[in-house]
């Protein structure tokens, strides 16, 4: 059975924080742990003295992708219809579930990442309002070295977080950045000193998020989303005044 611990969720203020607590894999994902982030965004937006939703990892790192060895996987109901007899079951779709509920949460989100944050950890942060990493976090995403799929939505994402020359290096070629490189270009929101406590570095930052008005914060962040791909002219047709 998946040990319920794998996954820490507790708050600090006005801050829920949502832990990976997997440090002997890295924090490698299991399909136990997608279900439960969703759940635990799911609590944190309906409760209101949540202003600000942090994801870290314990130990060396901040996640190091999807566990591949994972020996149990038992699928949730809802997707029993589109499981598959192979060793995929029903693929990335739990991922995707996870990665689009903090994309489109109301609540500030942020990633704080330190090690690896590569893979699944890379979706989660790139599903994010917020990234923040240690100098030497390595960031990014090798799956085109595995021939593994890229299915999260990254490709929708990465393209609109920086420009398509940075996101070919990160995509095409499997080339990890430093956080420094990625503060550089603006996928990093902040960078923090290597071998330091990141939640405890970044807690002048989260409280900062915290104190934003939570309903402006939230009408912003869908005007935003929404209009990533409009005309200009249905951009400002679909402002919310």
């Amino acid at each position: 059975m998946a040990d319920e611990n794998e996954l820490i969720v507790y708050t600090d203020g006005a801050v829920r924080h949502i832990r990976f607590n997997r440090p002997q894999k890295l924090n490698a994902m299991t399909l136990r742990q997608h279900e439960r982030v969703i759940e635990a965004v799911r609590a944190a937006e309906k409760d209101r003295a949540v202003r600000v939703i942090a994801f870290s990892g314990e130990g060396k790192s901040f996640c190091a992708g999807d566990d591949l060895k994972q020996t149990e996987r038992v699928w949730p109901e809802r997707y029993r219809k589109r499981l598959v007899d192979l060793d995929i079951g029903i693929g990335p779709l739990l991922l995707q579930e996870a990665t689009a509920v903090i994309r489109y949460t109301r609540k500030p989100t942020v990633a704080l990442m330190h090690g690896y944050a590569i893979g699944a950890g890379y979706d989660y942060a790139t599903s994010c309002d917020f990234r923040v990493a240690t100098a030497a976090c390595l960031f990014g995403d090798p799956r085109v070295h595995r021939a593994l799929w890229a299915a999260e939505g990254w490709s929708y994402k990465l393209t609109r977080l920086v420009p398509q020359g940075y996101a070919t290096k990160i995509a095409l070629l499997g080339e990890l950045l430093s956080g420094e490189e990625a503060h550089r270009i603006g996928l990093v929101h902040r960078v923090y000193p290597d071998g330091i406590d990141i939640r405890e570095s970044a807690r002048d930052f989260l409280l900062g998020v915290s104190r934003l008005d939570g309903e402006t914060f939230a009408t912003i962040k869908r005007q935003i989303l929404d209009g990533l791909d409009l005309r200009y002219e249905s951009a400002l047709a679909h402002c919310v005044w």
